[in-house]
């Protein structure tokens, strides 16, 4: 199989010539994730929020390449997020998943269904040992560690929407080192940046009023459909275009009236607690407090060098914890 450029609006060029991972992003259940947006439902109703899952899975294996990790956990990379259903967390919101972690039940199955087990196989890779995710350091760490998957998605998805310049992520990926096994950040300055970047992802993003309403409804079109034998939970499992035509197909008063909500120019604010509300949601509490290496060689979290960053931490994973109360504006 000849040599594939990839072009990466964060990660480069990098030319990938290993069969086995070229073949591996061309199989059916990488180019699915072509049509699976990584916001869910937030991208009918936001400019900027069209991310895709492949694109995220790509990215993360990219950054793996550049900080050096073998070719299996590029492979964990590509994989890792294969199971994710149509409109990603929407299937958390739907099955009340509050650790966000139903793709992650999902994914030996829709791995095994699939021909990837053949194609590793064939090319000797153990797909057991490509499973265990926490042999990856770089790919997965606990929060509040850095790692592949957590710095693509919250810079990707800044960049998307519009949040990034380039300049600010090409001085951010020169200040990342590897000790252990272990992303860490050179300087403070450069871990205080990340962590501002995420807590913008969080509040501007993920717990926007606008964006939890989206999942909130169509999650609750999902669950009329399930419910009324109008889909099978395996549907959910499609890309995400055609699970909403098989939605619109199902010609459900309810589920329409839900699916009419889902366009740009929605408007939600949220409320208090004790004022008429339509809706009440609560996302999976996130945040990073990535390990900052100093210049004696010491590594120390940035909250414990910074107080301020550290209280503006903590506000945002309160208010996570909390949830928050929706109205529509009508």
């Amino acid at each position: 199989m000849a040599e594939e450029l990839i072009r990466d609006p964060l990660w480069g060029e990098q030319r990938l010539s290993d069969p086995v991972l070229i073949a591996v992003l061309h199989s059916a259940p990488l180019q699915r994730l072509k049509g699976v947006h990584q916001a869910g439902a937030s991208y009918l109703v936001r400019s900027g929020r069209d991310t895709t899952r492949y694109e995220h899975s790509l990215g993360v294996m990219l950054l793996i390449r550049r900080l050096g990790g073998g070719l299996e956990e590029q492979l964990a990379g590509l994989l890792h997020d294969v199971s994710h259903t149509a409109f990603s967390h929407v299937a958390d919101y739907l099955f009340s998943c509050y650790d966000e972690d139903y793709h992650e039940r999902h994914l030996r199955q829709v791995i095994e269904r699939s021909d990837l087990p053949a194609l590793l196989r064939s090319s000797g890779i153990n797909l057991e040992q490509i499973l265990a995710f926490d042999r990856w350091s770089l790919l997965e760490q606990p929060a509040p560690d850095l790692c592949a998957d957590r710095v693509d998605y919250t810079l990707r998805d800044l960049w998307h929407a519009g949040y990034l310049q380039w300049l600010d992520v090409a001085t951010f990926l020169q200040a990342l080192r590897v000790r252990e096994g272990r992303i860490v950040v050179a300087g403070l300055d450069a871990a205080r940046w990340f962590v501002h970047q995420y807590v913008h992802l969080v509040t501007e993003l993920f717990m926007h009023p606008v964006e939890m309403f989206a999942d909130y409804q169509l999650a609750r079109a999902l669950r009329l459909a399930l419910d009324g034998g109008l889909l099978r939970e395996e549907e959910l499992f499609l890309e995400d275009a055609e699970l909403l035509a098989r939605l619109r197909r199902a010609a459900h008063p309810e589920i329409e009236r839900c699916l009419s909500l889902l366009q740009p120019g929605l408007e939600v604010r949220e409320v208090a607690a004790d004022q008429p509300f339509d809706v009440y949601a609560r996302v999976k509490p996130r945040m990073v407090d990535p390990l900052v290496l100093l210049e004696d060689g010491s590594l120390v979290r940035c909250s414990a060098l910074d107080a301020e960053l550290a209280a503006l931490q903590r506000t945002v994973l309160h208010k996570a914890r909390r949830g928050s109360y929706l109205r529509l504006c009508r």
